[in-house]
C-alpha cells in the first residue's frame, strides 16, 4: 500500500488553515498564535519527513568520527571513560553499518555516544591542560558537519543570516564523512 504520510498532513494542515482558525476566538491571541506555531510545525515536518532516517543516518556518522578522534584522550582521562567511550562506538557503528536498523534505534546510538562524549569532556576537567586541549581541539573541529547539518535541516524557519550558503541537505546526505564540510 502506498505511503500517503505526506498526503495525510497536507490535509490536517489544511483543515486546521480552514476550519479550526476561523473558528479560534479571535480574542484570545494566545490560542491564534498556538494554531499558528502548530500548523508552521505541521508544514515543516511534512517537508522533512522522509527525510528524518537520513538526518539520524548522517548525525550518527559524524559523531563517531568526533568520538573516534577521542578516543586516546579518553583513556588518559580514565580508563572507565574510554571503555564507555568505546562500548558506545561499537553500538553506534553496529546501529550505522545496518541498512535496516530503526530511526529510532540510530537515534539511541547517537544519544548513548554523544553522551559518552559529554562524559569525556566533564571529566577532562580533571586532566592535565594538553589533554583537555586536544579533546576541545577534536570536538570542535568535528562540529562543523553537524553544525552544516542543523543549519540545512531549520533552513525553513528563516533563521539563517546567509541562507544560500548553506549546503543543501541532499548534498549533506550524499558526502561521505571523511570529506564533509
Amino acid at each position: 500500500m502506498k505511503d500517503h504520510s505526506e498526503n495525510t498532513l497536507r490535509a490536517a494542515i489544511k483543515s486546521l488553515r480552514d476550519t479550526v482558525t476561523p473558528a479560534v476566538d479571535p480574542s484570545d491571541p494566545q490560542a491564534a498564535e498556538q494554531l499558528r506555531l502548530t500548523i508552521d510545525f505541521l508544514e515543516f515536518l511534512r517537508t522533512r519527513l522522509y527525510d528524518v532516517h537520513a538526518r539520524h543516518r548522517y548525525e550518527l556518522e559524524h559523531q563517531m568520527v568526533v568520538a573516534r578522534s577521542l578516543l586516546k584522550d579518553a583513556h588518559q582521562v580514565s580508563d572507565r571513560v574510554g571503555d564507555a567511550m568505546i562500548r558506545a562506538l561499537s553500538t553506534a557503528a553496529a546501529a550505522h553499518a545496518d541498512a535496516a536498523t530503526h530511526t529510532r534505534d540510530l537515534q539511541a546510538a547517537s544519544d548513548a555516544l554523544w553522551g559518552s562524549v559529554r562524559t569525556l569532556v566533564r571529566e577532562a576537567a580533571a586532566a592535565p591542560e594538553a589533554v583537555q586541549e586536544r579533546i576541545s581541539t577534536s570536538i570542535l573541529s568535528g562540529m562543523e558537519p553537524l553544525v552544516e547539518l542543523e543549519s540545512a535541516w531549520y533552513l525553513p524557519f528563516g533563521f539563517e543570516p546567509d541562507p544560500e550558503s548553506v549546503t543543501p541537505l541532499a548534498d549533506l546526505w550524499s558526502t561521505p564523512s571523511g570529506t564533509a564540510s
